[in-house]
């Protein structure tokens, strides 16, 4: 490898970092909602799976909701974290993507 494949190679990695700061900063600033029990409970959580927020909204509790309303909060959670962690891979799936280190891949 040569002096100027070297300095490329370098160039390349300084613009992944940059690449993958960018996609970390749009992580935190993204917004993923779910909803279970018809709208009983709503998990909010960010980009890095981060849980930002839970909703209930009481009104359309009843008697036996209550009891599973534990449940669906954790559905809730869970179903939103995994939605989080699929969008942040498919993120640096496509940073990697466009990355071309010469000797690498």
């Amino acid at each position: 490898m040569g002096f100027g494949d070297m300095k490329d190679m370098f160039s390349q990695m300084r613009e992944a970092q940059k690449m993958a700061k960018q996609v970390q900063q749009k992580l935190g600033e993204m917004r993923i909602e779910i909803e279970t029990g018809g709208g009983t409970v709503k998990a909010i959580v960010d980009g890095e799976a981060n849980l930002v927020d839970l909703i209930l909204d009481t009104e359309l509790l009843d008697g036996d909701e209550l009891k599973i309303l534990p449940k669906l909060i954790k559905k809730a959670i869970q179903q939103a974290q995994k939605k989080a962690k699929d969008e942040a891979a498919a993120q640096m799936k496509s940073l990697a993507g466009g990355l071309n280190i010469p000797g690498m891949g």
